[in-house]
């Protein structure tokens, strides 16, 4: 059985509520892995770019001794007891700054607790959280506001519901939810949301197995072995309502989506969000975000690994 190498772990706050909800997930999922976690701040530009140049550097320092100050608080939640960690600190534009760590530090999953930002307030502060969304080459953890269980000491996610439009850039996310069904012994259910009932037979709504059959091998995408997801099939204008929907019934515990990358991600987090966000935003459980696409084979996995890694090969259409 190949496993999904989560072994360094980036954890990103920004000392809110909506991070200090989020934490309990990262440290579970550490502990689960056996996994180094990397406890991450960024201090924003807005926190020094309006003092004058010649007083910047002072006031920069007096703010990150701050900050690590703070830091300092983090490892000393019970939380953290046992586990392996380390806590970083820098300043910059949040997204590529914390992207850096994660290259340096050869992080294999990203955990944010997002505030879900919407309409009026989306458009003046933008989303730090959905900026990361679209532009993360490893997997991303996402533990939106209305996330309502906190995990145990271990995460065990029993029931993992894959989401799926059967668009390229959703393959990934399959083997990452197959993966993730076999290390957890979880349930798995697979769910395509159909936005116009007269582009899917009908009969899907019976047939949900044959359906995902004959996509599956239409596109070419191969189950893991030992694996057996049930199917469902829905019909929703509104693809994302219907993904809450269905978790909400299933009572799900994970949910994991396929996203595709933007060219201008930081224009786009001040924009009405993807159905990706919109999930994360409303979801009572954590979402893992998988960006689809070459670049992930390359980045979020390690392809040499065999074994206890999650071979490169599992992504590459048979």
């Amino acid at each position: 059985m190949t496993r999904i190498l989560f072994d360094r772990i980036l954890f990103a706050t920004d000392f809110s509520s909506a991070s200090t909800a989020a934490l309990p997930y990262a440290t579970a999922i550490a502990r689960h892995f056996g996994a180094k976690l990397y406890l991450a701040y960024v201090i924003p530009p807005d926190a020094y770019e309006l003092i004058p140049v010649n007083e910047r550097e002072a006031a920069l320092e007096n703010i990150r001794a701050q900050a690590k100050e703070q830091m300092a608080g983090v490892p000393a939640t019970p939380l953290l007891k046992g586990l392996s960690h380390e806590v970083l600190v820098d300043h910059g534009v949040v997204w590529p700054t914390l992207s850096a760590m994660a290259e340096k530090q050869q992080i294999n999953l990203i955990v944010i607790g997002t505030h879900g930002r919407r309409g009026a307030e989306k458009m003046l502060l933008g989303s730090i959280a959905e900026e990361i969304l679209r532009c993360a080459q490893r997997p991303v953890l996402m533990v939106g506001p209305e996330s309502s269980v906190a995990p145990e000491t271990e995460a065990k996610p029993r029931r993992i519901l894959y989401a799926t439009d059967f668009s390229p850039e959703s393959e990934p996310a399959m083997h990452y939810a197959c993966t993730l069904a076999k290390e957890y012994k979880a349930t798995l259910f697979f769910l395509h949301v159909a936005e116009d009932v007269w582009k899917e037979p009908i009969t899907t709504r019976v047939q949900a197995a044959d359906f995902f059959s004959l996509r599956l091998a239409e596109k070419h995408w191969v189950l893991e072995e030992g694996v057996s997801p049930e199917f469902r099939v829905e019909f929703n204008p509104v693809r994302a309502e219907c993904i809450l929907e269905t978790a909400g019934t299933l009572q799900i515990d994970l949910i994991v989506l396929g996203v595709r990358g933007i060219r201008f991600p930081r224009v786009a987090a001040h924009l009405p969000g993807p159905t990706a966000y919109d999930v994360v935003s409303h979801a009572r459980c954590p979402v893992l975000v998988i960006r689809g696409g070459p670049q992930l084979e390359k980045e979020a996995l390690h392809p040499e690994q065999t074994g206890d890694g999650l071979k490169a090969s599992n992504y590459r259409k048979n």
